[in-house]
């Protein structure tokens, strides 16, 4: 009986041992993740804080979109007369100057046009002698008013013929020494339709022999489906990304957006005006554009860059103070392209490490 006793002594007292041995150890433990990570000096100049803000919910969608011409900024030439094209001086997207030569064109209409102003100088000489003699025969009261109201009206009738001849043959900067029309660009801008080359057979009734477009300022169409067409409004701010430029964005705005829907896409066309100066945008390029749907809703919001994923969880960094460093576990409702839109785990004003907080995590993470 006696040494019964003595046994369940000796069982209580290595349990009391072993219950203090383990609040000890819990204890340690508990200052571990309190104090065993402090902010050095260096880390403390190289992090950036930023506080939790209530916004409301915004989610990215994309627009497919291709860029076009500015119709505005569009010139057609179109061959007021026939002939056959001798020489091209221009290629298909070619930026040339107004007024600068593109092709020359010899046609029998140059010819006639010719001998039409040769003829009217001569008529109008001899209108001109006429009228004088008229004058003299006026002032000696042998012609009547009426002969010389005639006379003046002929040699008027004349200039104005001759006028129009000339007027023609500058319209087509005609070379009568070397007998062709020379067709010169009728505006700035890049060719970006070339119908023509040396020997090509033209009619005035031809398609455009050329177009000028001004790329200076293109507009890109955006498709707007169904869906999102509650979502899409006029002067709504977009970002514009294009395969072609992986590391470069375009601002812009949607300008306007159709009233009436495309039947054959099941869509609205919304219309960006887009600057376009340094010629990157070029017409039939395709591109997408995105734009920020908001649904009213507020939600706790955290910069995008401050989120950590890790073991299929995501995670923030939370700041207290230097040794107070806080790992918690966050669920995104909504993420966008700049913010995050968070669960009820996170309140609004706590401060979150944006830069260097994967490190900070890896830190935490290693004391567990």
């Amino acid at each position: 009986m006696h040494i019964k006793k003595i046994n369940r002594f000796y069982v209580f007292a290595c349990l009391l041992m072993l219950v203090s041995s383990c609040a000890q150890n819990k204890k340690e433990i508990a200052i571990v993740d309190k104090t065993g990570f402090c902010l050095n000096d260096f880390m403390k100049d190289d992090i950036i804080k930023v506080p939790v803000k209530k916004s409301p919910i915004s989610e990215s969608i994309l627009l497919n979109s291709i860029v076009e011409n500015n119709p505005d900024n569009l010139v057609h030439f179109v061959s007021l007369v026939s002939g056959v094209v001798t020489k091209t001086y221009f290629t298909l997207g070619e930026e040339v100057k107004k007024g600068q030569l593109l092709l020359e064109m010899m046609s029998s209409e140059l010819s006639s046009l010719s001998s039409q102003k040769t003829s009217l100088q001569s008529q109008i000489l001899v209108a001109q002698r006429e009228l004088e003699s008229v004058q003299e025969m006026h002032h000696d009261k042998i012609a009547s008013q009426r002969d010389l109201i005639e006379a003046q009206s002929n040699l008027d009738i004349l200039k104005a013929e001759l006028q129009n001849t000339n007027a023609q043959l500058n319209l087509f900067s005609a070379s009568s020494e070397r007998g062709v029309f020379q067709i010169k660009a009728p505006a700035s801008g890049t060719i970006i339709i070339k119908n023509v080359a040396s020997g090509t057979q033209i009619s005035a009734e031809s398609d455009p022999l050329f177009t000028i477009s001004d790329l200076s300022e293109v507009w890109i169409m955006a498709n707007i489906y169904a869906g999102n067409i509650p979502y899409v409004k006029k002067d709504m701010p977009v970002e514009i990304s294009a395969v072609a430029y992986p590391n470069d964005l375009f601002s812009g705005k949607i300008s306007s957006i159709s009233q009436v829907f495309d039947a054959d896409e099941r869509v609205l066309k919304a219309r960006i005006v887009m600057d376009n100066t340094d010629g990157k945008l070029m017409p039939g390029m395709l591109v997408d554009v995105k734009v920020e749907k908001e649904d009213g809703i507020m939600a706790n919001a955290a910069p995008i860059n401050a989120l950590i994923f890790d073991n299929n969880q995501h995670f923030l960094v939370l700041y207290k103070s230097d040794c107070d460093i806080e790992v918690r576990k966050v669920t995104p409702k909504v993420q966008n392209s700049t913010h995050v839109f968070l669960e009820n785990t996170i309140e609004e004003g706590e401060q979150i490490i944006v830069k260097n907080h994967l490190l900070i995590y890896n830190h935490l993470k290693a004391l567990k």
